[in-house]
């Protein structure tokens, strides 16, 4: 029987490469006509075969029935066969699947323009289904060994170009990867010939960049000879790109598409005849595609700048993780959402080179929970100061059925907030309160004499009555995030076209932000020391044990000075850095900064505001000088809300720096237990352990440490030399790599992993091919080598398209890969050591 027209056969096997033709029409793409010769064609042939080399054997001497041969003459004459030549593929059940591409390892017979010819290829073409490179795909894969292969007969065009689409690029999914070669494909996907490479954004379709390649071969038809054979290309086409950017156009179009309306990721050849693209197969890409993740530090680097440790990370990790939980609790998501939300909470924050950036993708699924998602979502990137915003998790629609679901509950939940809202003149100072209570607790203790146990016990007392009693300042923060995007639109309305830096002028030198206390207080101190010569130079000179000196010559100042370390002692530069050496934990911290106040004489006190603040306010007056009553009522009523909020919400952040500098002196506390046991040399090297780390060593007093702190500081040390961008994105885009060291080895990475071991050069496949536990390179590889890919540790090949099937098949295995190496198989030798990193493309020499 054969398989013809537009609708794919409901009781017949035909594999998913044939069906997946049948969706492509479907979808309204250009196709060539084709047939299938279904599976159960095959069937009573196979059954009668008792192993793989017999069916093997009886396949290749297949011949067709008389009335398919028949039928199929029809619809070939329908073509214009045979001046018009077709081409003979496989459709194996399993083939193109999700999981398992079998890319390149069934037989394809091209150019075939006599009945007998056909006839034999269609034989042939399910013969490879059990080919021995098939067979050990099928048993690295895991996958039954009765293969069931169907056959595809299909019109050949005349190419002029062939290439290959991934509609979502593995190496960099924020692309589309385009590979094209001059004639027919399959010195590309063979591996034999060297591609143009188009990446485009996969949202615009843009190009991003391209890499053209000297074309100086291509495969074509042999005039009266089935198959095809490699001719030169000419000399105008060689360094021509071989597709327009309508092609590309076009092809992201429909990749595009499809990736939409097949629901994943695709991998797609297509064939350019009369200057028009025809899709020739289509099927998922089998490869996890990562996720793309955005790490941004425009905010956070006020509080985390530059390199940390891993002590400061992980208790920040959890820290926000804690107060995150409790967010979702304020909106009434109930225990069980919470808990499905946990592998977003505990990632928020991420270490880039050593640096602590926000996790975006997170904060952003976070707001899902939210409704108005784009509104929270603008809100949230003016907050945290992201210069550009990030696509990658988009509001999800939900059904008319299921908004209205949500309707009581979102209603309810907003209710609390709102109510949670108006509490805040009464929870900010309970809450100050709760803390003061439990802050001079804790600075009462003797934490010099406290054992490891009891140290422990203290730091989960702070985790219950204080880190995870973070309600107040989370329902403040949550107001003035949405306050000012109330007044920003609002400002905006009145005709303030920047109303970000109007605010800035707005609110400047509010006398009641907790935040410039400190800074008053340092000044009048500075007041207080000026008049006293020998204080004053005292101060200044410097000497390591000023602090005893003062309390010496000037004793009332010295009272002053720890009244005020004792109030704002936390409070410094990188305060939330547990490493961080504040005023509390060196007093000659609050002399450093007195120092800069007396070198002229201090300023006298003032209460007025700022000019740039008066400024403001004549120029807001002037542009609701004409606007109505109720707007100029609101506007201002809002601006009032938003400048008392972040006066509470500067307060609170007071008190959260003063939480970190309790965490901060129960962990030296904890490093010096530990140093006194010998685990570590100093007690500062607490701060080279992550928090778990801390807390194991700490209950079994036998860890050793010194090794894994010697590490830590030489791997941070080299973090602390290189620059690192506000933004990280993982993976990064294959241009941003940056350039290499002379002499270095490299090419492009197109599997991550490392792999070490001994290299074997095959530059002849009848040569050495014993590959198991070694690094192969190579100049080229195809399909061919598929038996061998499972048994090395990773892959060099010195020519080649990351789109070719064996490079799908390595992925796929998940063998660490790299290819266009140059001169590679010159430059290595079989039996020396190297280290290969499937990411960065990097090849070491391993001494």
């Amino acid at each position: 029987m054969i398989l013809h027209g537009s609708t794919p056969p409901a009781h017949h096997t035909i594999g998913h490469k044939a069906r997946g033709l049948f969706r492509l029409q479907a979808a309204g793409m250009r196709v060539p006509e084709f047939l299938v010769v279904p599976a159960e064609t095959f069937d009573g042939l196979l059954l009668a075969a008792p192993d793989a080399a017999q069916q093997r054997q009886h396949l290749q001497a297949f011949q067709l029935p008389a009335a398919d041969q028949q039928a199929i003459r029809q619809v070939l004459a329908g073509w214009g066969f045979p001046a018009q030549p077709v081409v003979v593929r496989s459709s194996v059940a399993d083939e193109d699947g999700a999981g398992a591409s079998f890319a390149g390892l069934m037989d394809s017979f091209l150019n075939l323009t006599s009945e007998a010819a056909v006839w034999a290829a269609v034989g042939q073409c399910a013969a490879s289904a059990y080919s021995e490179r098939a067979l050990a795909y099928r048993r690295q894969k895991q996958l039954p060994l009765a293969a069931r292969p169907a056959v595809i007969i299909q019109r050949q065009l005349a190419a002029e170009v062939s290439g290959v689409v991934f509609s979502t690029f593995p190496e960099y999914p924020q692309e589309m990867a385009v590979h094209a070669v001059w004639g027919f494909g399959e010195g590309l996907v063979g591996g034999q010939l060297q591609p143009d490479e188009f990446y485009l954004d996969k949202h615009t379709g843009t190009r991003c960049h391209t890499q053209l390649a000297a074309k100086e071969t291509q495969f074509q038809c042999a005039a009266y000879v089935d198959g095809l054979r490699q001719t030169a290309v000419p000399a105008g086409q060689q360094h021509a790109a071989c597709l327009t950017d309508a092609q590309l156009a076009t092809l992201f179009a429909a990749a595009t598409q499809l990736e939409q309306q097949f629901g994943q990721p695709q991998d797609l050849e297509f064939v350019v005849e009369a200057g028009q693209p025809w899709l020739v197969q289509a099927r998922p890409i089998t490869q996890p595609i990562p996720e793309v993740v955005v790490y941004d530090n425009s905010n956070i680097q006020e509080s985390y700048c530059g390199v940390t440790t891993p002590l400061t990370f992980s208790f920040a990790q959890r820290a926000y993780a804690t107060v995150y939980r409790q967010t979702m609790h304020v909106l009434g998501l109930p225990p069980t959402r919470i808990k499905a939300h946990e592998s977003t909470v505990t990632q928020l924050l991420g270490l880039v080179k050593g640096r602590i950036y926000y996790n975006i993708n997170n904060w952003y699924r976070g707001l899902q929970l939210l409704p108005s998602f784009r509104q929270n979502k603008a809100d949230m990137e003016r907050m945290m100061g992201l210069e550009e915003p990030v696509d990658f998790v988009v509001s999800q629609r939900k059904t008319l059925g299921a908004t209205l679901r949500l309707l009581p509950g979102l209603g309810l939940n907003l209710l609390r907030l709102l109510r949670a809202f108006g509490q805040l003149k009464k929870r900010v100072p309970a809450f100050h309160a709760h803390f003061r209570a439990h802050y001079q607790r804790f600075y009462a203790l003797p934490l010099a004499t406290l054992n490891g146990a009891e140290l422990r016990q203290q730091k989960d007392l702070l985790d219950a009555q204080l880190l995870q009693n973070w309600t107040t300042p989370i329902i403040n923060d949550f107001f003035v995030m949405t306050t000012n995007g109330r007044v920003n639109r609002g400002l905006q309305r009145a005709g303030i076209v920047q109303p970000d830096e109007f605010l800035s002028r707005y609110l400047s030198g509010d006398q009641q932000v907790a935040s410039t206390q400190p800074t008053r207080r340092l000044q009048a101190l500075a007041r207080a020391a000026w008049p006293q010569a020998a204080l004053r130079e005292l101060v200044l000179a410097a000497p390591h044990d000023l602090h005893a000196q003062v309390a010496q010559l000037a004793p009332d100042f010295h009272r002053a000075v720890e009244e005020f370390i004792g109030q704002y002692g936390d409070r410094t530069v990188g305060e939330l850095k547990l490493e961080t050496a504040t005023m509390r934990v060196e007093p000659a911290v609050f002399y450093q900064y007195l120092r800069n106040f007396l070198l002229a004489p201090p300023a006298p006190e003032t209460e007025t505001g700022s000019p740039l603040q008066q400024q403001a306010r004549q120029e807001l007056a002037d542009k609701l000088a004409g606007r109505s009553r109720w707007f100029r009522w609101r506007l201002q009523r809002s601006l009032n809300q938003l400048q008392q909020a972040i006066r509470y919400r500067e307060a609170l952040r007071l008190e959260r720096t003063r939480l970190f500098g309790m965490y901060r002196a129960l962990y030296r506390a904890m490093g010096t237990q530990l140093t006194e046991r010998g685990q570590l040399a100093f007690p500062e090297d607490v701060f080279w352990l992550t928090e778990p780390e801390l807390l194991a060593a700490l209950a079994d007093g036998a860890t050793p440490l010194l090794p894994l702190v010697a590490e830590r500081r030489r791997e941070f040390r080299q973090y602390a030399q290189e620059d690192v961008p506000s933004r990280v994105t993982v993976p990064a885009r294959p241009a941003d790599a940056p350039p290499l060291p002379e002499g270095a080895i490299a090419g492009t990475g197109c599997y991550p992993g490392v792999a070490e071991g001994e290299v074997i050069v095959i530059t002849d496949p009848g040569g050495d091919l014993n590959v198991s536990g070694k690094i192969v390179c190579a100049l080229r590889t195809d399909p061919g080598w598929a038996a061998l890919f499972p048994m090395c540790r990773g892959v060099i090949i010195e020519k080649g398209s990351s789109l070719s099937h064996s490079v799908i098949l390595l992925r796929e295995l998940g063998i660490p890969t790299i290819i266009n190496v140059p001169h590679v198989t010159q430059r290595l030798r079989t039996g020396q050591q190297f280290r290969l990193n499937g990411e960065t493309g990097r090849i070491e020499v391993v001494d």
